[in-house]
């Protein structure tokens, strides 16, 4: 017989894996929008204005009106002479700038190369009209973008001047979010990441809300959340997760969940106190998509168990009383996340109880009947590693949350809440609650379930373990055998036999094995002996000693049936046990073997009688 301790705990359910699941988050970037155009050209014309003005000696006559005020009006911003390559860059790009008929830029190598010599020039302004430049382009060119375009740009992050900075970073948020895919690969090569860290430390909110925007859009593969890491970035981030200013806290708190989606960083954000920030940041605002992001990030953090254990002793239990109330939060992706974050501290036998005194049972009651599927599938992961401790038991059953819990298990349309809901199930039934359930009408939904043609591997495998639990009980086992006219315990003959997932034919076999304790009707045993016959063999034959065992086991049950006997003995199963006796085995197999064979013989066995 299966071994109920095994069956009580339950593993653990995670996050992710991803991202998981691991989940994907969608992450709303804050930027503003982007300089106009006027602007560059005009400042293009005012560079050129002012070359021609020097090399006449003010003999060019141009606008009037501009060059009083950029020349003898003090303005010596213009006032060093071109070099004659960086004016013929000027000009192309003013050119280029001014056709009408750009309505897609397609820069081609004579551009680009304006665009570097711009940027590599020891002229601030040319330097700011290289970063308008890609402002203004980055937001409308659908083609890729080239190294050589990225490099230049990438090193516009680097210059000194807040002007330059916000405009070089904006155009990278453009570059990712308006391009194509590639862009973001083409950027972190060229070494976008590793130049905008510095920037998070800008004392320009325009600057920080750009930068932090940029790393979370760039870091989205393991190797570019990890170099985030590995380049500082964290304390930065965090640093600004505590931004006065909204943009920027969105900003970095969406990048900080991101980079929780890789294992390696979640200890680095951790050692970096991570998890005190994102709490206090809950604590702090109302903020929808600010709620959102820490919660996930929480969450991802929550896999790991000594986070677990820093998270509740954060603020004395603050985390738990937080996500309680997140339940009520009346955006759906915060009530998700703060179910998930619960679910991940439940895993835990210290907290569950904490988690039930706190009164999380009716709000995760409220999810249930009042939320979208996903929100439901959370809430009652949650629910099911709550179940797991002993004293929530009686919470749970004189609760309301049953009756919901079984209408979800019905659920056909939502899986993986069909799945938790069993599994909790299984969880109850393993204290002693076995006859509470089945008045409720708990077993025949299980058996609903199961002859539902549509029901998956994975709910199978839970509604499967719950029934083997139950089965210990005698009046489950004739209320099991006879129900829907003897439909289930053909589907579990089925399942045994023909299944292609190892758990849901081990538990079914356990099913099988609890209902040979008792008489069988005459019907199904002639019905189904050769799938019981193909069962027995298929399992004594298994490389899986637990198979072996189980094998042996629901064989010794069957064995008591004279009908089952004479079958058995036709089968000539006692020479596939008999080879069973010279295999190494752990010495329980070796016994139950040893049993199977005397009552095959018809050898009287005190022992067998005794232990049976």
């Amino acid at each position: 017989m299966m071994d109920s301790a095994q069956l009580k705990m339950n593993k653990v359910e995670k996050v992710a894996e991803s991202f998981c699941a691991m989940e994907k988050f969608e992450i709303k970037i804050e930027r503003p929008k982007p300089s106009p155009l006027d602007e560059l050209i005009e400042l293009l014309r005012k560079l050129l204005r002012c070359c021609l003005n020097f090399l006449t000696c003010g003999c060019y006559n141009g606008n009037e009106s501009s060059r009083r005020s950029s020349i003898f009006n003090g303005d010596t911003e213009f006032s060093s002479m071109l070099l004659d390559n960086e004016r013929q860059a000027v000009q192309n790009l003013l050119l280029y700038l001014e056709d009408e008929e750009t309505k897609t830029p397609v820069l081609d190598e004579h551009h680009t190369r304006a665009l570097g010599i711009l940027t590599y020039s020891d002229n601030m302004e040319l330097q700011k009209s290289a970063a308008l430049c890609y402002s203004e382009i980055s937001g409308k060119m659908k083609v890729p973008i080239s190294n050589a375009l990225a490099t230049p740009l990438v090193a516009l992050l680097r210059s000194p001047h807040c002007v330059v900075q916000k405009l070089s970073s904006l155009a990278i948020s453009n570059f990712v979010l308006n391009g194509p895919a590639i862009n973001r690969v083409t950027l972190v090569e060229a070494g976008a990441l590793k130049d905008l860290i510095p920037l998070l430390y800008s004392d320009n909110v325009e600057v920080q809300c750009n930068a932090s925007g940029c790393i979370t859009t760039l870091a989205t593969t393991d190797a570019a959340k990890r170099l985030v890491s590995m380049e500082n970035g964290i304390p930065a981030l965090l640093l600004l997760v505590q931004s006065a200013d909204i943009r920027v806290q969105r900003n970095a708190a969406g990048a900080i969940l991101n980079l929780t989606h890789i294992e390696e960083n979640r200890s680095d954000l951790v050692v970096d106190g991570a998890i005190p920030i994102l709490i206090a940041a809950l604590q702090s605002t109302f903020d929808h998509d600010v709620q959102y992001y820490c919660c996930a990030a929480l969450s991802n953090l929550a896999i790991i168990e000594k986070h677990r254990i820093m998270m509740v002793a954060v603020g004395y239990n603050d985390v738990i009383i937080l996500m309680i109330r997140l339940l009520a939060s009346k955006f759906e992706r915060i009530k998700c996340q703060a179910c998930f974050v619960l679910r991940n501290l439940a895993s835990d036998v210290e907290h569950q109880s904490l988690i039930v005194q706190y009164k999380a049972l009716p709000a995760l009651h409220r999810c249930l009947k009042h939320s979208r599927k996903e929100t439901r599938s959370a809430a009652i992961a949650c629910l099911r590693n709550l179940s797991i401790h002993k004293s929530n038991e009686g919470a749970i059953l004189c609760s309301e949350i049953l009756k919901d819990l079984f209408d979800v298990l019905c659920d056909g349309a939502v899986p993986e809440a069909q799945r938790h809901a069993a599994g909790t199930i299984r969880n109850l039934a393993v204290g002693e609650h076995v006859k509470e359930l089945t008045d409720l009408g708990c077993l025949d939904r299980l058996g609903t379930v199961l002859l539902d043609i549509e029901t998956s591997h994975a709910v199978l495998t839970e509604v499967t373990a719950a029934l083997a639990v139950m089965t210990d009980e005698d009046q489950v086992k004739h209320r099991l055998m006879v129900m829907n006219e003897g439909k289930v315990f053909v589907k579990l003959v089925t399942m045994v036999t023909l299944s292609t997932n190892q758990e849901v034919q081990y538990n079914s076999a356990g099913i099988l094995g609890q209902l040979a304790m008792i008489d069988i009707p005459s019907p199904l045993k002639s019905n189904n002996l050769k799938g019981i016959l193909l069962f027995v063999d298929k399992f004594l034959k298994s490389s899986d000693s637990s198979f072996v065992h189980i094998g042996l086991w629901t064989l010794l049950q069957l064995l008591k049936d004279e009908f089952f006997l004479q079958a058995f003995r036709d089968h000539a199963i006692d020479q596939v046990v008999k080879k069973l006796t010279v295999q190494v085995f752990p010495a329980s197999i070796l016994e139950l073997a040893t049993k199977v064979l005397h009552r095959l013989s018809g050898s009287p066995d005190s022992s067998a009688s005794s232990s049976d």
